[in-house]
């Protein structure tokens, strides 16, 4: 048996937040969002979780320090806003039982912080290069669906499963009684990290929770991934026109969800 563990680093101060998660997985999406999310609005950490379904490796720092997997807790305390305790993370349990595990250990924490509303984030890949990738989303009721819609949010998408921790939260905040989204930015999939898909959920995000963020960083990551993207557009069109030539038609779909 697995064991996963939140310890609380500090005194928890929000009041009914809103509960937004997202760890690492396709595209880094999810991580990456929350991260730059809760690092631009100086949001406070209050603890971590760690879990023995977590990949068993460390981290090497760019001092060349470790660094082991985690996922950590931060609280946003707003006075005219609603709080906001973010979930972020390098890492995703490495099995189905873990993902069950953790994501238990995860609603208990919602529930612990009083969080009133649930909102996941990560990636849907689509296997091919992706000019202007949608943000899609996936809610516990319907009703919810016109509001989140005026952040920018389609519900008019092909997604039938969301695998991983997004999508398994989703489920067990319906389960528990909660209200929740989950957001997914459309990505190609073979990127280990996509700015451009990013920074339109990120954009998401901040309007829904009704923030002022600085995209200069981002937008020079953008730049350099869309470079890259084009060169991967240019080989696969090359490979596609070296296939028909061959006769072996189409490539298989590398779509996926996390």
């Amino acid at each position: 048996m697995g064991k996963t563990t939140i310890k609380m680093t500090a005194e928890q101060e929000t009041e009914n937040p809103l509960f937004i998660e997202g760890l690492a997985g396709v595209g880094h999406i999810g991580r990456n969002t929350v991260s730059y999310v809760a690092e631009s609005l100086e949001a406070d950490k209050i603890g971590e979780i760690t879990s023995s379904h977590f990949p068993p490796y460390a981290i090497v720092n760019d001092d060349k320090t470790v660094k082991t997997i985690k996922n950590e807790i931060y609280e946003l305390k707003r006075e005219d806003q609603q709080d906001i305790v973010f979930l972020e993370g390098n890492a995703q349990a490495n099995n189905p039982e873990g993902h069950h595990e953790v994501a238990d250990k995860v609603m208990d924490l919602v529930e612990k912080v009083g969080a009133t509303e649930i909102v996941t984030v990560g990636g849907y890949g689509t296997g091919d290069v992706v000019e202007e990738p949608e943000v899609m989303g996936i809610t516990t009721e319907k009703d919810l669906q016109e509001e989140y819609e005026e952040n920018g949010i389609t519900f008019e998408h092909d997604v039938d499963q969301v695998v991983g921790v997004s999508g398994l939260l989703l489920g067990l905040a319906q389960e528990r009684g909660y209200e929740g989204l989950c957001i997914l930015g459309e990505t190609p999939g073979f990127l280990l990290s996509d700015p451009k898909s990013t920074e339109e959920v990120i954009k998401v995000v901040e309007s829904i929770i009704d923030a002022d963020l600085d995209y200069t960083d981002l937008d020079e990551k953008v730049e350099e991934s869309q470079e890259i993207l084009k060169k991967i557009r240019n080989l696969k069109e090359k490979q596609g026109q070296g296939q028909e030539q061959d006769g072996q038609g189409q490539a298989p779909d590398l779509g996926y969800i996390g």
